[in-house]
Formats: C-alpha cells, sequence, structure tokens
C-alpha cells in the first residue's frame, strides 16, 4: 500500500512517503504554508523530482494530513474537499490530535506541544478527550516560542543581547508571531549563562507542565498519566531538562518520548487508530 502522511505545523510541513508493501519511506520538510494552501502545496510538491520518484507509480491509497488551525468540522471538510483526488481516501485531522496519536501510537496520554504556539491535547483509555491551551498568540501560547521571544523583547537588558532587527520590524512583519517565536533558539542558547533569560526558560516550563496538569484532572487514568512532547523547543537539551524536572514537581506524571514522528505516524498507523 502507498500512502502519504503529512504534518503542517506553524513553521515546517514534513511529509512521509511509504510504500508499507516494500518497506520503504522518504521524508521530505519545507517550510510551513497557510492551511488554504495546502493542495496547492501538495501540487507544486509533485513536481520535484526526488519526490516523484518516491511517489512514482498509481495514485497513493491514502493520504493522511494532520494540520494546524484545523479544529473545526467546517475547517476539516474544507481541507478534505481540497485534497480530493490526491489519493484514493483522504482523512484530515488537527497537527495535534496527530502528534498525540504518533506519541502514543493510539494509546491513552497526553501531548504536551511547545513550537511557535502551546497546547496540551490528551485522552484517557475511556476515549475522554481534553484540550489546555492552543488559543493563539492573543490569547495565549503560554510557554510557546512566540512566549519566550516577547518575554525576552520585553526586557531592555535582554533585548540588547537579542540579534535581529528593531522589535517594532517584528510586530510588523508578515507573521509577526512566527518572526518573534524565531528568537526563542537564541534565548534558550543564553539561558546557562544568563539569569533572565534562564528565568524565562524555566517560567515556559512551568506553563507547559500546568497545560499538562489542566488536561490530567479532566481525565482518568489508570496511576501516573502519561506525557509526551511535540515542537521544536524541546530539541534544547536544557529546555527539555527543565520541563521534565517541572513535570517531576507537578507529580502524577509518567514522561516518555514520542514512539513515532506524526508524518510517519500519518503514513503507516491503522485509519482506525488514527480516526480514533
Amino acid at each position: 500500500m502507498r500512502t502519504i502522511g503529512a504534518d503542517l505545523g506553524g513553521t515546517w510541513l514534513r511529509l512521509c512517503l511509504a510504500d508499507t508493501d516494500q518497506g520503504s519511506f522518504l521524508l521530505h520538510r519545507e517550510p510551513a504554508v497557510p492551511f488554504e494552501g495546502i493542495a496547492a502545496a501538495f501540487k507544486r510538491l509533485n513536481s520535484r523530482p526526488s519526490l516523484r520518484q518516491g511517489a512514482r507509480g498509481p495514485r497513493p491509497d491514502r493520504l493522511v494530513l494532520g494540520s494546524t488551525g484545523i479544529w473545526s468540522a467546517g475547517r476539516r471538510r474544507a481541507a478534505t474537499a481540497a485534497l480530493q483526488g490526491k489519493a484514493c481516501r483522504v482523512l484530515v485531522l488537527s497537527d495535534i490530535e496527530l502528534a498525540r496519536v504518533a506519541a502514543f501510537a493510539g494509546g491513552p496520554g497526553i501531548l504536551v506541544v511547545g513550537g511557535t504556539g502551546s497546547v496540551a491535547y490528551g485522552r484517557d483509555g475511556q476515549g475522554s478527550a481534553r484540550r489546555a491551551g492552543g488559543l493563539g498568540c492573543l490569547l495565549g501560547d503560554e510557554g510557546s516560542g512566540f512566549w519566550i521571544g516577547r518575554e525576552a523583547l520585553r526586557d531592555p537588558r535582554l533585548r540588547r543581547r537579542l540579534p535581529g532587527p528593531d522589535p517594532l520590524e517584528l510586530v510588523h512583519a508578515p507573521r509577526p508571531a512566527r518572526a518573534i517565536a524565531a528568537l526563542a533558539p537564541t534565548v534558550l542558547g543564553l539561558a546557562g549563562r544568563d539569569p533572565g533569560f534562564a528565568r524565562i526558560r524555566r517560567d515556559a516550563c512551568r506553563a507547559l507542565a500546568d497545560l499538562a496538569l489542566e488536561v490530567r484532572r479532566e481525565l482518568a487514568f489508570d496511576g501516573p498519566a502519561p506525557v509526551s512532547w511535540h515542537g521544536g523547543l524541546f530539541r534544547d537539551r536544557g529546555f527539555l531538562e527543565a520541563f521534565l524536572l517541572s513535570l517531576e514537581k507537578s507529580g502524577g506524571f509518567d514522561p516518555r518520548p514520542a514512539l513515532l514522528r506524526a508524518e510517519v505516524a500519518a503514513a503507516v498507523l491503522p485509519l482506525r487508530v488514527l480516526k480514533a
């Protein structure tokens, strides 16, 4: 069976083209596009020789997309309609739902996302689901890359240590949340040498752990709640360690790395697991 798994986040579009009969996989990554432009992105990607080779042959058996910006039924239907014809079967879900399924291979658990934005999403063994955060930079996104960049910019002393344009240029950039979130790696890189940046890292990790705690209180787990993490912030070792410490202080969590990458899970997991 030939499948395409896609994970469209706030920063990257990640693809996995798989032939499960032959056991072959092709991974690809490129800058994210707006959710409304996903169909055009697939058409453009299909013209690339390397991807054409990975997707040669008849139309794929299925295409599974996890996308940012898809929480309402209306948007899910619109994205599904836009992708009709790209594969024999098309399934669209939110990027958070896909990442959670990937983290636990469909089993119960809470996923905490720390990227451009922030959100926690969990499902227990009875099938109940809860979400905390994910309200965007205007209403929330505490602990996110955007939040980290913004907190550093708001401190005059820390701001002078940051590279790049004047803060007003970032505010008026075409995608200001992403532009400000791009400062997060620098902030985290300086956290080991400057107490001001260390405070921002600590507060961000506490905020993300609080999202997991909010979700856990609304669900029923047998024992400590499995929790995993997803997003670019966690690639920083110091940030991950601080996050795990915050979870430990909260108590009642069983931290574990994700079992699968989101785009790989979209390509290889059974549809019944992805739809659950």
